[in-house]
């Protein structure tokens, strides 16, 4: 693993190397390459604030490390930093909290850096100081423990420095319970706490939460409070107080007594007054719909709660899911209208909220009911291929893989699942050494011989679903084969509507043909021993012993079999499709070439071109100044070759933009047809423009630009942490050369089936990132040669060439990348990486997207001096990169992955139970108990196969629909087909939840609409006198009339079709009747006398 991370190391500082001698020739505007290294947590946390004065941190930072946990470590360098001198005080404990902040949330998010507006020490009612710290909405990206801590971390530092606790008013604790309700209606709050939550907090916080006014809307009572300077919502204050203080206050609670801090008594109240969130008891976990609450219109529901026929639990850890993300079978994936491809999101009922789904063809498929009667099990895709235009229902949905992990993760309880092949096979273990070599796929009469022996179920291969079945139903299908069931080569039996509905619901295979039905040969005699009947000289099926007076099916079936019968399914999940995946360019709105800005001077396209054919243009800039002739411009080179330095002014310039395009094209040597498209003004502090040729290269090359001078393609993260080179395009030579030189088993890699192990930060990139990343390669080459005058950096002519270059991953909350490689490619729309990877941006897999940048890209064109000058403008950007991931230092969530080939049988006993997951948890082999061991990086194992990570559909079906008409058809034809989806219930809530208030908004946003100049783009609040623009031109509407009332009809006609209450309807008629009040005429018209007839 050292020769890895020494690889990486030595590829970077030839990038690096080479980047430097480019930014040294004085062309863009800082002469260094502007994203620092940091090799780890320590390093990070220094660079990221080094505006703050952090110098020399780093070193203390790793020095607490050693004996300190993260939380007080946070603690300790914040107390130490606020008695290092400053100014003033408050700029004191402005550097301690940012920094202890920043210690949490391993120095890669925004939050340290903007989410602090700022702090003051104001003073009490009594004339004592108190600390009062402004949040703003990037503290978001913190979490709610990282903003609750921050608080804490306020309140010690406040204590070191001898500053008095907060004592609020009764306006200030009032203000807080009109103002978080007020906020969730701006924006998503995870927690909204009641009112006495709300005033216990605020009545006993030691420091006093404030913040920025983020809203348009302000409070309507408590205004005017003169310690608080706004009226509008504070959204970061809104945030800390509700997803922190009170969602994480069971967590606070516990680094409160175990530092031993006092003054956070309130805590303790605060939790007795809360219930349980979930219910666990010995009768089980009621059904929650809580994941169909914000249903999209489009994107189908796959099962309502806990329903049968709905996905069946299975544990388990394949080499592509955890981490959030969860395994299906590629049939399955297939049959539910390909909307679920690799990468889709899936809102879940338990035991998280969603998950990005995997194929994992080893797991169990969908049963379906063909049009001509037969039922069949689909566990592959040519089986779901040659079934799918024949499909009456879907009777089950299958199975879906979900590691323990995430039960531990969640604090979920461990919940029961129906017997599995893996569950057998650990059972049977336990009990006896000579485990059978039939054992996968047995006879019937081995099975039983195996459960009299050594009390064991009957083998899963002859399972079915008796405890879905009633008494009643029992009895029905018994009889009914006594009166008509004939045993020939298969079992075979009168076809009765009723008795084949009980079939279909058990899960017993069967064909028909005519008035028969043939019941499939792996469940003919396996279904004759469990309903206690046996097979005549003549074939006739009579009673071999009596129904037993028990009122449980499954009771009965065993006492029937003589043999016991575990369930099949115990657990099932709802589910519902949420985001598509996603593998696309990066683009602003609209999307530039270059950071260069035109005004109005280059149209509505802002072209470059066009502006230029004025000559000259004004606009304003940033001022530079060269230091050797003194000259001011807002170029990076001056006229006399010498560099020019930011004056952090701005002012209105001539720029003559005919010559510096010809000038750019002339030093390019390229055609001038190229159109290149720029920006309409700079947002950022300085004003500084990049050089427009970079937006002739990027324009030559097909790539456009985004806020920080970088090009970069977004893909949904999913886990991986074993793969095929086979899979990912990667031949031996290639893998030979990337280390991949040995598989798992410690075998010489000789060919390309062979499973190998990720290295942890390797990557393999979609089919189509990896040609924008060929794409990108040649406008750096082009960069170099033509711009700078340096030899290539890539030669890269086809997208193999791409394999083993480095690449930064970014998440849009973070100001941190990391450095990854790529080593393969895969035909999917998300982007396959190792789970420690996705965790070190502060990602999960559950259905999270992240974008990638070609290492050289960023070190060249990445630029502070591009950046928004906004509240947020720092976010997603590489501020710093991290060299090297340690397992120690990514997101606490990777440390619950759990890495054993096979899960124990106390694993499933304790699910029996409804046992918490820590009852368990430490014989799972879980990530965070191989930290700071030798199998910290590899050796990881898993209990599910995969044939190949690519299978499935390539993409959801639903990014292929065209209009919303034909996605809601789409739609509602899945709920029909799925046997545990009620296609009522799912018409109801996409009329209430998507299409309603969508109707209701747009009626709002067209009477409060602007007027818009489609020449100039110059936007009024309400029509001119003259009836145009100052430019002469007309005005258009900015919200249509067809905007307004596009799913009116659509509406009413699934409302018609479907059983939808009658309170739907007519909230659907007055929004009609609103609609038609708002663009009908109530004039009287002319009306004829046979009107009136």
């Amino acid at each position: 693993m050292r020769q890895y991370f020494d690889a990486l190391r030595e590829e970077t500082d030839r990038c690096y190397s080479v980047a430097r001698a480019a930014r040294a020739k004085g062309l863009d505007p800082v002469t260094e390459v502007e994203i620092p290294q940091a090799e780890d947590l320590a390093s990070r946390v220094e660079k990221l604030l080094s505006d703050w004065d952090t110098k020399g941190i780093a070193d203390r930072i790793r020095e607490l490390s050693k004996n300190l946990d993260r939380e007080e470590v946070s603690i300790q360098i914040a107390k130490e930093l606020a008695n290092r001198p400053a100014r003033t005080r408050e700029e004191s404990i402005d550097r301690a909290v940012r920094v202890g902040v920043a210690v949490l949330t391993e120095g890669i998010l925004v939050a340290p850096l903007e989410g602090i507006a700022s702090v003051k020490i104001n003073k009490n009612s009594d004339g004592t100081e108190y600390l009062s710290i402004y949040f703003s909405g990037p503290i978001r990206s913190a979490g709610g423990t990282g903003q609750a801590m921050s608080v804490l971390i306020a309140d010690i530092v406040r204590r070191e420095l001898g500053i008095n606790e907060y004592k609020p008013t009764e306006g200030e604790v009032q203000r807080w319970k009109e103002e978080i309700p007020l906020y969730k209606t701006c924006q998503h709050l995870q927690y909204s706490p009641g009112n006495e939550e709300i005033d216990l907090v605020a009545r006993n916080i030691p420091v006093c939460i404030d913040g920025e006014g983020t809203e348009d809307k302000e409070i309507s009572g408590f205004r005017d409070l003169p310690r608080i300077e706004t009226n509008r919502v504070r959204g970061g204050g809104c945030l800390v107080f509700a997803e922190g203080l009170c969602l994480k206050a069971p967590k606070l609670q516990k680094h409160v007594k175990r530092l031993k801090i006092d003054g956070w008594d309130f805590l303790d109240q605060l939790l007795l007054k809360r219930d349980a969130s979930i219910d666990a008891s010995s009768n089980g976990i009621a059904p929650s719909s809580k994941f169909l609450k914000d249903i999209v219109a489009g994107r189908p529901v796959l099962s309502h709660p806990s329903r049968i026929g709905g996905f069946r639990l299975r544990y388990g850890r394949s080499r592509a899911n955890g981490l959030a993300a969860v395994g299906m079978n590629p049939a399955t994936m297939t049959l539910l209208g390909e909307f679920i491809a690799v990468g889709t999101q899936v809102k879940l009922e338990r035991p998280g909220k969603a998950g990005a789904v995997t194929p994992c063809d080893s797991i169990e498929g969908p049963i379906v009911l063909l049009d001509n009667g037969d039922l069949v099990q689909v566990d592959t895709i040519s089986g779901a291929n040659a079934v799918a235009g024949k499909i009456g229902e879907i009777v089950d949905v299958g199975e879906i893989l979900i590691p323990f992990g995430e039960f531990a993760e969640n604090n979920h309880p461990l919940v029961p699942v129906g017997l599995t092949l893996e569950e057998y096979i650990v059972r049977l273990k336990s009990k006896t050494q000579d485990v059978p070599e039939d054992i996968l796929d047995p006879s019937l009469e081995r099975s039983i011989e195996l459960s009299r022996e050594y009390d064991m179920p009957l083998h899963p291969k002859f399972n079915l679903f008796w405890s879905d079945l009633s008494m009643d139903e029992l009895l029905r299908l018994r009889n009914h084969l006594i009166a008509s069931g004939e045993m020939r080569t298969t079992l075979h039996l009168e076809n009765d509507p009723d008795v084949k509905k009980v079939l279909e619901l058990l899960g017993a295979l069967h064909s028909v043909k005519e008035n028969e039905i043939s019941i499939d040969e792996r469940y003919s005699d396996a279904m004759l021993l469990c309903l206690g009947l046996q097979v005549g000289e003549d074939g006739r099926i009579s009673e071999r012993v009596k129904l037993p007076g028990s009122k449980e099916t499954l009771s009965a079936v065993s006492e029937m079999s003589g043999a016991a019968v575990a369930p099949r399914a115990m657990t099932r999940i709802g589910a519902r499709m949420a985001r598509p995946e996603k593998a696309k360019e990066r683009k602003m709105k609209p999307p530039p070439h270059v950071l260069f800005p035109l005004g109005q001077a280059g149209g509505a396209q802002r072209l470059v071109n066009e502006a230029a054919k004025k000559g000259e243009i004004e606009i304003s800039m940033g001022e530079r100044r060269c230091p050797v002739c003194g000259m001011t411009t807002f170029l990076a080179i001056c006229e006399c070759g010498s560099h020019t330095v930011a004056r952090g002014t701005e002012n209105i310039m001539k720029v003559p933009l005919r010559e510096l395009l010809d000038g750019a094209f002339k030093r390019l040597n390229i055609s001038m047809s190229l159109d290149i498209k720029g920006v309409k003004g700079m947002i950022s502090r300085d004003k500084i423009p990049e050089p427009l040729e970079k937006g002739v290269l990027r324009a030559k090359n097909g790539l456009f630009v985004f806020k920080d001078g970088t090009t970069r393609f977004d893909t949904t993260d999913v886990p991986l942490t074993h793969f095929r080179p086979s899979e990912i395009g990667l031949n031996l030579d290639d893998a030979r050369r990337l280390g991949y030189d040995r598989d798992i088993h410690g075998m010489e890699l000789e060919n390309e089936d062979q499973i190998c192990e990720l290295r942890v930060q390797d990557i393999i990139v979609p089919s189509a990132g990896a040609e924008y990343l060929l794409r990108v390669a040649k406008f750096v080459d082009d960069l170099l040669i033509r711009f700078y005058g340096l030899p290539a950096f890539y030669g890269a002519e086809k997208i193999r060439d791409m394999v083993g270059h480095l690449v930064v991953g970014l998440a849009p909350h973070t100001s941190g990348g990391v450095l990854a490689r790529v080593i393969g490619f895969s035909d999917v729309q998300a982007g396959y990486a190792h789970p420690y990877f996705h965790a070190a941006k502060r990602r999960n897999c559950d259905g999270d997207e992240d974008s990638i940048i070609l290492l050289m890209d960023a070190l060249l064109n990445f630029s502070r001096s591009f950046l928004p000058e906004r509240r947020g403008g720092l976010m997603d950007a590489p501020l710093v990169l991290t060299m090297r991931l340690d397992p120690d230092e990514i997101d606490k969530e990777a440390h619950n992955l759990d890495f054993r080939s096979e899960y124990p049988v106390e694993l499933y006993d304790a699910a029996l139970k409804f046992a918490h997951p820590k009852s368990v948890e430490g014989i799972m082999d879980l990530a965070g108990g191989r930290i700071g061991t030798v199998l910290q990086y590899e050796g990881f194992g898993y209990t599910h196969e995969i044939d190949r990570i690519d299978a499935g559909p390539k993409s959801s079906a639903y990014t292929s629909f065209g209009s919303m008409d034909t996605k809601i058809e789409a739609q509602l034809a899945i709920a029909k087909k799925i046997r545990a989806v009620d296609a009522n219930d799912v018409v109801h809530r996409v009329i209430t939840r998507h299409l309603l208030p969508d109707l209701i908004g747009s009626l709002k946003s067209f009477s409060t609409q602007q007027l818009r100049c489609p020449k100039c783009n110059r936007k009024y609040r309400r029509m001119p006198l003259r009836g145009r623009c100052e430019c002469g031109h007309a005005l258009v509407l900015t919200v249509p009339e067809g905007g307004v009332s596009k799913y009116l009809e659509k509406a009413k006609e699934i409302a018609d079709r479907f059983d939808v209450p009658r309170y739907t309807r007519q909230r659907i008629e007055l929004v009609e009747t609103s609609i038609n009040s708002l663009f009908t005429s109530d004039r009287v018209k002319d009306s004829r006398l046979d009107d009136f007839m």
